[in-house]
């Protein structure tokens, strides 16, 4: 099995976007296993707060790690 990873957009009557180059891989009688990863809002602003606030630890901070 192949994977292939892209950004799908939902189209007007419901369906998902695939793009052309992996149009011209399906035939009728292809069998494909499809998975959603919607996007969670509120984890993807977790971890910018993580993020941003690791982007301000430094080495020397560690001493504070085994208070």
């Amino acid at each position: 099995m192949k994977a292939y990873e892209y950004l799908a957009e939902i189209l007007p009557d419901g369906h998902l976007s695939v793009p052309d180059n992996l149009k011209d891989r399906l035939t009728r009688e292809s069998k494909i296993r499809v998975m959603l990863l919607l996007e969670d809002e509120e984890a993807v602003w977790r971890n910018f707060t993580v993020s941003e606030f690791m982007s301000g630890y430094s080495a020397k901070d560690a001493i504070y790690d085994n208070l």
